[in-house]
């Protein structure tokens, strides 16, 4: 009985820093993947034509997440296949890549400044899930259509969120 309760204590530390690495490496995949989604010429000549009806959608929804979900819904139809299929890509390799290294990253983590972009991303008041999650193609378009519509909210967390990201520790690689 003493080895099954001096185990539990050991395995709840583990799960807190577990899901703040998940935190991090989320937030990190999902706020690289928002700017440089939103540096290609191409997301901002779609987002251009449609991020009128998205903000719409999204500020005239922020009462209600049914609505926020069901105007997304309808104006997901107008992005191009193509589109969705890069961005997914994009983020599949771009967790990948973070995952295969996580075992390496694990002492870079748990560095303290990693916990103030954990905190300006979970503080913001934006009607779409938290950066820190792991976020779908609908989501990631609506931070795209906020970003590209200068919401204000938006902005300066992903303002805050670039800075954060210029102060974290340098991953140096090993050399071979």
């Amino acid at each position: 009985m003493t080895k099954k309760n001096h185990a539990q204590p050991d395995n709840h530390p583990k799960s807190n820093q577990e899901e703040r690495e998940t935190k991090i490496l989320n937030l990190l995949c999902n706020t690289s993947l928002v700017l440089m989604t939103m540096l290609t010429e191409a997301v901002s000549q779609v987002f251009t034509s449609i991020t009128k009806e998205m903000v719409t959608a999204l500020s005239t929804g922020m009462g209600s997440s049914q609505d926020v979900s069901a105007s997304l819904n309808d104006l997901e139809k107008n992005i191009p296949e193509k589109l969705r299929a890069e961005l997914m890509t994009m983020k599949n390799d771009l967790q990948k890549q973070l995952n295969e290294k996580k075992q390496e990253l694990t002492g870079l983590l748990s560095d303290p400044r990693f916990d103030e972009g954990i905190a300006i991303a979970e503080r913001a008041s934006v009607s779409l899930p938290k950066l820190t999650q792991d976020l779908d193609e609908r989501a990631l378009f609506g931070y795209l259509a906020l970003l590209q519509a200068e919401d204000p909210a938006v902005s300066a967390m992903f303002k805050d969120l670039f800075e954060w990201m210029n102060s974290l520790p340098k991953f140096e690689k090993k050399e071979e």
